[in-house]
């Protein structure tokens, strides 16, 4: 399972720039591969461009 990623602070992070960073943690491609798709069928649902600090966990 991968671990935490933080965010550095002091930025206005997109859900889809979040994602990114998540994403470029991952060093095995199978993962990376199976992550890739719902994750980023995730922050597509969310809005690429909405501010990460906008989503709620509801």
């Amino acid at each position: 399972m991968p671990a935490v990623v933080r965010l550095p602070v002091g930025k206005a992070w997109t859900v889809r720039a979040a994602a990114d960073v998540f994403l470029d943690s991952l060093d095995n491609a199978n993962t990376l591969r199976s992550y890739g798709i719902g994750v980023g069928k995730t922050a597509e649902h969310l809005g690429d461009a909405r501010p990460l600090a906008t989503v709620a966990d509801d």
